[in-house]
């Protein structure tokens, strides 16, 4: 049988709530004592286990009042909450604020029917409950969530000095051999918070205790006590521990005989001071520094935060480094290209090739040599040239002067042609390896290019809004949304940006957009959630909601008799509120087809996908498929729209023209260049224009355009369609087209309809 292994941080969460219940058990203003039914629905309300705090609950509000009434009142109390959790549990629902208050409120019946005594008593009991239920509630969500009390917000920081007030209620009235217990804790914080060096923390700590034991007493003469020995003690909060508990010492024996008391009663009020400076000297600076710690959280945040600047510059310059190297890389590339041979360097290298083979051994080679002269070397260049120019040397371009003397000259023709088709076969496979270099030189050069502007992206300061991360915490926990930690950020580009870490069960709860877009004064979306390994709560990414946006519309058919259409699309979402919506088309019809216009398409949205220039892309896509031995041609239709900036750039390689429908007109883009891989360059029609909401982009491929025969019959019937809607655009259109050929598509046919709007923010 295995033994569970003991979990102490939950031993000593659990003793420190049964100290607080028994604590709060105690606590009277006036005689009402709500505050542990409120402390108690509280640990309900957050998640606490139920069983546990159920029975610390019965029994320090048994212990403090040992009687049947108070047993019922107790018990009454218990069993509501008891019931109203597992009900929720079993309808697997968390417990809404609203349902706990009720729950309270109906816990208290036994009591009301016990001790009601007047109705503007009873008014004021509950109202008090219900104030310390929300101030527990609070106090328990930021102290659970995110395991540090000293990160809090205006609010917040209120509702913990409350809930210290009410621990200090509970403790005036304890006294254990004549000592009151409040004086020793409330001195011990005071000397901790002093070596700690928060003095916020220290004055807001004792006052808030010291005015919870001035209501139980109704004398403010505590406030005056340990208000002057917590200033004394910041005053001359020396590093040496025992010069302050000196100092504090001296100056309570100075109080207490001046101004309280004067007789035996001085050693009773001064014993506590004098324990917890024995107690504060022996705590270990390890400790102290723990604590410190949590009371510079925001100290260590900001050190963490600058350290993030501080790594954006380092990736800065190692992008920089990273970007001189593939340059260096596309120089190198460069010069490995090999020049190709002039005509005449060409011409002369062949002749000595000729000679070399076929004149060399030649037994006629001195008679040649003597009759023809100069000659003989001009007639070789000849025929070398017409071989070359026409690509084949044929028997009636021998001159006679050559002829009649030359006896092998059947083999200098057959020479000639296979040097020069030989040359050719080389001259194609360098023109290849050229281009491999040339391509790879390119795409050194645009990474080089796209690391410098990353870099630049990254080498701006991000900006923090600490005090509004600590307003959306707080509203967020109010929602009953378990938030532990929220990092607000401005870069370079000024848009706002947000990472939360949310309860996994709470991550898409819509009232995240919510708060955020209220506290932000601006709409925020979530853009991305993501679990946090090895633990329950996830991290949820939100940005500035765009103003626009984008709807789409696509209608395609085969070629008749084909299974496969030639034709591929995309729509892809890049950074930002940009699209990319392409066409590409490629040559012939079928399986062919689609695999080739898949093949180039996938290339297109990678570079985008990563970032390059136009140029950049389309020059590499076509120099890719050009290097290929086979035909492989492609048509790209390329529109970007860019709604933020509200502009579109057209780019079109061979495809045909688009349209652009405006409220008062129909724009027409018109198209242009070879497609892509019909030559190693080429220059692509390039069109950018203002794009405005209500804006309808059209795109079709060629099956489209030939059916309608010109480019007026497509304009006047896209004039005519009423509707604003993509789909039924682009679907009007392939049926009007397979209309106009007898409803038989003679080449595969694809429309792409785009409508820009503005979002309702």
């Amino acid at each position: 049988m295995k033994i569970k292994k003991i979990n102490f941080n939950n031993v000593l969460k659990y003793l420190a709530i049964g100290f607080v219940c028994l604590i709060l058990a105690n606590a009277k203003i006036s005689g009402l004592s709500p505050f542990l039914f409120a402390f108690y629905f509280a640990c309900l309300f957050v998640g606490i286990d139920e069983k546990i705090v159920a029975v610390l609950t019965l029994l320090s509000g048994v212990a403090t009042n040992v009687s049947l009434e108070n047993f019922l009142v107790v018990l009454t109390v218990v069993a509501v909450g008891l019931i109203v959790f597992y009900i929720h549990r079993f309808a697997k629902k968390k417990i809404h604020l609203l349902t706990n208050i009720f729950s309270y409120i109906i816990g208290l019946v036994t009591y009301m029917y016990y001790y009601h005594t007047e109705f503007k008593q009873l008014i004021f009991y509950i109202l008090l409950g219900l104030i310390c239920l929300f101030v527990y509630t609070i106090v328990l969500q930021v102290m659970l969530l995110r395991k540090n009390c000293f990160k809090l917000t205006l609010d917040e920081s209120i509702c913990f000095m409350f809930a210290v007030a009410s621990i200090g209620v509970g403790l005036a009235p304890v006294v254990i051999l004549n000592v009151h217990l409040y004086r020793f804790i409330l001195m011990l914080i005071i000397l901790v918070c002093v070596a700690i060096g928060s003095p916020a923390l220290t004055y807001s700590l004792t006052l808030s205790f010291a005015f919870g034991v001035s209501l139980y007493s109704f004398s403010l003469l505590p406030v005056a006590e340990f208000v002057i020995l917590a200033l004394l003690a910041g005053v001359f909060s020396l590093p040496n521990r025992w010069k302050i508990t000196f100092m504090v010492v001296l100056t309570d024996v100075f109080i207490q005989y001046f101004f309280f008391r004067q007789d035996i009663e001085i050693l009773y009020q001064l014993a506590p001071i004098l324990l917890s400076c024995i107690v504060f000297v022996c705590i270990p600076k390890k400790s102290l520094n723990r604590l410190a710690d949590l009371v510079y959280v925001k100290k260590s945040e900001m050190s963490s935060r600058n350290l993030i600047n501080t790594t954006r510059k380092n990736i800065k310059k190692r992008m920089s480094e990273l970007s001189n190297v593939f340059m260096d890389m596309k120089q190198i590339h460069l010069n490995m290209v090999k020049r190709e041979l002039t005509k005449d360097e060409l011409v002369a290298m062949l002749i000595r090739e000729v000679m070399a083979t076929c004149c060399k051994d030649c037994l006629d080679k001195n008679r040649c040599t003597r009759s023809l002269g100069t000659d003989n070397k001009s007639n070789l260049t000849t025929l070398v040239e017409i071989a070359v120019t026409k690509g084949k040397l044929t028997l009636l371009d021998i001159p006679s002067s050559l002829s009649n003397r030359c006896a092998k000259v059947n083999h200098l023709i057959g020479l000639i042609n296979r040097l020069s088709d030989e040359y050719r076969q080389y001259k194609n496979i360098m023109a290849d390896v050229n281009n491999v270099k040339i391509l790879m030189a390119d795409q050194m050069g645009a990474v080089s290019r796209l690391l410098l502007d990353l870099g630049d992206e990254i080498d701006t300061n991000v900006r923090f809004d600490i005090a509004r991360e600590n307003k959306i915490i707080s509203r967020l926990l109010s929602q009953n949304i378990q938030c532990r930690e929220v990092l607000l950020y401005t870069e370079k580009n000024e848009d706002l940006s947000a990472v939360l870490i949310i309860k996994s069960e709470n991550a898409y709860n819509p009232m995240i957009e919510k708060v955020l877009s209220e506290t932000l004064k601006c709409q925020m979306q979530i853009v991305k959630v993501s679990p946090l390994e090895e633990s329950d709560f996830n991290s949820v990414h939100l940005r500035k909601r765009s103003k626009y946006d984008c709807v789409f519309g696509l209608a395609s058919c085969n070629q008749a008799g084909n299974d496969e259409c030639g034709d591929c699309h995309s729509i892809v979402r890049l950074n930002g509120d940009k699209f990319l919506l392409a066409l590409c088309d490629g040559m012939g019809t079928g399986k062919n087809a689609n695999k080739m216009s898949a093949m180039t398409l996938g290339l297109i949205e990678n570079f985008y996908k990563v970032g390059f220039d136009n140029d950049i892309i389309i020059d590499s896509v076509n120099k890719l498929l050009s290097i290929n031995n086979q035909e492989s041609y492609s048509t790209l239709d390329v529109c970007l729209l860019d709604l933020e900036k509200e502009i579109a750039d057209f780019i079109k390689v061979g495809a045909p023209f688009g349209l652009i429908k405006r409220e008062a007109n129909i724009e027409v883009v018109e198209g242009g260049a070879l497609p892509i891989g019909a030559l190693d360059n080429i220059s692509p029609a390039v069109y950018k224009t203002t794009i405005s909401t209500k804006d309808i982009v059209i795109m079709a491929t060629d099956g489209i355009i030939d059916a309608f025969e010109t480019t007026e019959n497509l304009v006047e019937y896209v004039s005519r369609q009423a509707t604003n809607n993509p789909q039924t655009i682009a679907e009007a259109i392939l049926n009007e087209a397979l209309s106009l050929n007898d409803m038989s598509a003679k080449d595969d046919m694809t429309v792409l309809v785009a409508r820009t709007y503005l979002k309702n923010q």
